[in-house]
């Protein structure tokens, strides 16, 4: 059955780790250690079918019965992992705590699972694998976007470079619609070497996303739709520098997206979701 608590005092100690989100926010400490947060419904959906442990759902007191029926409903799925608690207040007392207003009325505490190394989320060789490979993007936003693309386009994984953004950030979750959830990714420890070893060892066909690309993104397409098994990885840069000197050259293609005149580039969530899904076609 679950635990429901009534909380009427921003002090209650069972709701600290929702305390002044945005002020942590501001000072990239979203949550605690080893805790993330997620905001929406939609989110914390995501969170309870994916099998991660949520230790507990903030809600208004108007959501109570839908916060009742996300935990009912994903039951069989989190088989053996530990229910939510369920904190409901209301809303005044609900923006006192987190700090500002929110109009979705939800957010939720959750464990971070397991990091993993690259090696881990890329598919065996022999099985085909479309890989979304990210090379210093820092911007809170365009990192849940590229999840976004990558779980709606049928990624296998997605491969971040050492200083990335994080992509279990409260923002980034909720832009990603749940996607950073869905999307097994992994941050690499050493960015020359996973390349290396994803051009290499791993069998897979990297296409850098440039303007300066010497092809064109339908020219890539046709030589990746020609593999078999499929396994391919569109790589892409932060919006303005773009890709490193290092990426451009660990890339068996470096393919553009041509332009009307007077425009250079699009950007990095849009240009990343029309690579994806060119590349998935055939």
């Amino acid at each position: 059955m679950t635990r429901i608590i009534r909380v009427h005092d921003p002090a209650d100690p069972e709701i600290e780790p929702y305390l002044k989100v945005r002020d942590r926010d501001a000072h990239g400490r979203d949550g605690r250690p080893g805790l993330f947060i997620g905001e929406s419904p939609m989110v914390i959906e995501a969170m309870l079918c994916e099998r991660i442990v949520v230790r507990s759902i903030l809600a208004s007191e108007r959501h109570a019965e839908r916060a009742a029926a996300m935990i009912a409903s994903s039951s069989v799925a989190r088989a053996g992992i530990p229910e939510p608690t369920v904190l409901l207040a209301d809303d005044p007392v609900l923006d006192a705590v987190v700090g500002f207003n929110i109009h979705r009325g939800f957010l939720a505490v959750a464990e971070r699972p397991p990091e993993r190394a690259v090696r881990d989320v890329v598919p065996p060789l022999g099985a085909d694998a479309a890989l979304l490979v990210v090379e210093e993007c820092n911007n809170i936003d365009n990192i849940g976007q590229l999840f976004r693309n990558a779980a709606a386009l049928g990624c296998s994984a997605v491969v971040l470079s050492p200083t990335c953004h994080d992509p279990l950030y409260r923002k980034s979750v909720r832009v990603s619609c749940g996607g950073v959830l869905r999307v097994p990714f992994a941050r690499s420890s050493d960015w020359e070497a996973d390349l290396e070893w994803l051009r290499g060892p791993a069998g897979v066909m990297l296409v850098g996303a440039t303007g300066a690309g010497e092809c064109t993104l339908a020219e890539a397409a046709a030589v990746v739709q020609a593999l078999r098994p499929r396994r391919w990885a569109v790589v892409v840069g932060a919006e303005y520098s773009g890709l490193s000197e290092q990426a451009l050259a660990a890339c068996h293609l470096r393919a553009r997206i041509p332009m009307a005149a007077g425009m250079d580039s699009l950007n990095l969530g849009v240009a990343s979701g029309v690579f994806l899904a060119r590349l998935q076609e055939g």
